[in-house]
């Protein structure tokens, strides 16, 4: 055997192996797609994995304002976590210091 054969003979090897590669590939697919959970007959549109978050909205009457009706107003909720806001960046700094 020659150089040229050898050579031949390597190219010929990866072309089938490649093929061969590429059907196992093909199967492993479908296969994972037998597997693949179903979308419900109730809604068909909705997320299969993932909930969507919507956090909790505080609880506060519609058309009120915190305090007296005045647009920036601070009213006691509001106070205290200022208060406790500044409590807490003022432990932050005793701590970095």
């Amino acid at each position: 055997m020659n150089v040229v054969d050898i050579l031949i003979s390597i190219v010929v090897v990866t072309i089938l192996v490649t093929i061969i590669l590429a059907i196992v590939t093909y199967v492993a697919y479908k296969l994972r797609l037998a597997r693949e959970p179903g979308r419900t007959e109730e809604d068909p549109s909705a997320l299969r994995y993932f909930v969507r978050y919507e956090p909790p909205r505080p609880e506060q009457p519609a058309g009120s304002m915190a305090t007296g009706g005045e647009p920036g107003a601070v009213g006691d909720a509001d106070a205290s976590t200022l208060e406790r806001l500044d409590r807490d960046v003022a432990d932050m700094e005793t701590h970095a210091s």
